[in-house]
């Protein structure tokens, strides 16, 4: 049975919008009913103004500081020239401009992210993906995570992670009013009351990181379209992320009772979709060939040699959590 064909691009970009409107808005309500339960309308707009205040001045955090916390530095053209060359030849098919910088991680995990928007736009890659993907592979990866920059996910995203702040911290600070002055707080609340109030503090943090979590699944099938158009290879991509499955740590349990099964991850827990889903949709595209424009020349002639970094040893020690930053790498 032959599969059905996928949404035009133009249907893509229109229903990813529509699915990101939907979920911030659900973010926002989320943040103002919290409020509200635990403090009344003064809460709301003080939560509200909060959140504002927020998005105001996450658009000046810059993309140094992000990488700063990475320990990342920018890969120059001699580190790694196919590499980079690859990088650049993609931001042009994808009619960036500034071309954003690409940056090394040195860390063994295997991830790349995009972050910043226009002339701060940015690409971080770790020493990990790096030494794992061939050129093919690693020429898919780049092109995803440009996608993201071309589709304004980073903003999109970076305004979803404030408002799901804001919900956690109205949840923290009606937590520690409630312990430390628990008879004001408590006053002229009936049982009822009281109780919702407990509800909110305890689950509308988990309510906001299950729609962010949603809101970044979301963006993924499109950017690994926009990968596959931007490289003219669906193969590459394919094979990138069955690798990177594989990698995918387990639990202890899994590994010594396990060791040849792995648990299914809950759709709802994930920051990305099934890894077989997104392959399937991929595959789709084989029968859409005009749509998939012809691969960039640097990458056509790649072979499937590594890529090196001159001068960066490999990292040998395993990632970690930094509790200064709050990221693991």
């Amino acid at each position: 049975m032959p599969m059905q064909p996928t949404l035009s691009p133009k249907h893509h970009r229109g229903s990813n919008w529509f699915q990101s409107v939907l979920l911030i808005v659900a973010l926002l309500i989320l943040v103002a009913f919290s409020a509200w339960t635990l403090f009344g309308m003064m809460g709301v707009y003080v939560a509200l103004a909060f959140t504002l205040s927020g998005l105001f001045f996450a658009r000046k955090a810059t993309t140094a500081m992000v990488m700063k916390m990475y320990k990342a530095q920018p890969i120059q053209r001699h580190q790694s020239p196919q590499l980079y060359d690859t990088f650049v030849a993609l931001c042009q098919r994808a009619e960036l401009s500034p071309i954003p910088a690409l940056f090394y991680i040195p860390s063994k995990m295997a991830n790349a992210f995009a972050v910043g928007q226009g002339d701060t736009a940015a690409v971080g890659i770790t020493d990990g993906i790096i030494r794992m993907m061939d050129h093919r592979e690693m020429a898919g990866i780049l092109a995803h995570e440009i996608t993201h920059i071309r589709c304004r996910d980073t903003s999109t995203m970076g305004v979803a992670d404030v408002i799901s702040r804001s919900v956690a911290l109205v949840a923290r600070v009606g937590f520690f009013m409630m312990l430390f002055s628990a008879s004001t707080f408590l006053m002229g609340r009936g049982g009822l009351n009281l109780l919702l109030s407990a509800l909110v503090m305890m689950g509308s943090p988990m309510v906001a990181t299950m729609l962010q979590l949603a809101l970044s699944r979301t963006r993924e099938f499109n950017a690994d379209r926009g990968a596959a158009l931007l490289t003219g290879d669906i193969t590459g991509l394919s094979t990138a992320l069955q690798k990177l499955e594989q990698q995918r740590p387990r639990g202890l349990f899994e590994m010594i009772f396990r060791p040849g099964n792995r648990r299914k991850q809950p759709n709802m827990l994930r920051t990305h979709p099934p890894t077989e889903d997104r392959i399937a949709a991929l595959r789709e595209l084989v029968q859409q060939p005009p749509e998939i424009a012809a691969p960039v020349t640097s990458i056509a002639s790649l072979g499937s040699s590594q890529f090196d970094i001159e001068e960066k040893p490999a990292v040998q020690s395993p990632p970690k959590y930094h509790w200064a930053t709050g990221l693991w790498w």
